[in-house]
């Protein structure tokens, strides 16, 4: 009789739709920040929607990698294919530590000279951000126990959250006292927080 060690509570096909929902949820987002950020003068949504096409490449990523890791062993693979979502986990982290040093430096830029920003569109993007992020997160967090790849994907959309929070105090701060440098110091203390990942365990 097989043993179950908490490891496969949820039904492969219904965590499959979660990951699924979740890339579509982080692609709408991407495309909302980059015109909010573009139309708004804000490095901050801007950074937000680079993290979150991260998210939504590393989503995809963690889709093939279920699908694969569940295939049988063949005379090629005769441990079967559960290591690829260690190589999936590896991706994901690489690219957020890589994304995060490029918005590092464009943030010291606009330090120097901050441009104009339009406060309530950095607020009210961020707030959907914050919204999306935290789905995302509840979304992986009762799959991520026996999945190191999974694991990445609900620590990375955790991070996210707490970045999106950030992005709409300072977008507050801007609309109140017009603190433009606010924006890429946000960018650059979320991005520098993020490049520093907790290795999968």
């Amino acid at each position: 009789m097989p043993h179950d060690h908490g490891h496969a509570n949820i039904d492969p096909n219904s965590g499959d739709r979660r990951v699924a929902i979740a890339i579509w949820a982080n692609g709408l987002l991407t495309v909302a920040q980059i015109v909010g950020g573009i139309l708004s003068g804000s490095l901050a949504l801007i950074a937000d929607a680079l993290h979150n096409f991260s998210d939504m490449a590393s989503l995809v990523i963690a889709f093939a990698a279920r699908k694969i890791a569940r295939r049988p062993a063949d005379e090629r693979m005769t441990f079967g294919y559960g290591r690829v979502e260690i190589v999936a986990a590896l991706i994901n982290y690489t690219t957020l530590i890589v994304i995060g040093f490029y918005l590092i430096y464009e943030g010291g830029m606009r330090m120097i000279d901050p441009p104009e920003v339009m406060g309530w569109t950095v607020v009210i993007l961020g707030g959907i951000a914050l919204v999306v992020d935290t789905l995302t997160a509840m979304l992986t967090y009762s799959m991520q126990k026996g999945s190191v790849n999974i694991r990445a994907l609900f620590l990375h959309n955790l991070s996210d959250a707490l970045a999106s929070v950030a992005v709409i105090v300072g977008g507050t701060l801007i609309i109140l006292y017009d603190m433009r440098w606010v924006d890429p110091a946000i960018t650059i203390a979320s991005r520098s927080t993020s490049c520093i990942c907790p290795s999968p365990k």
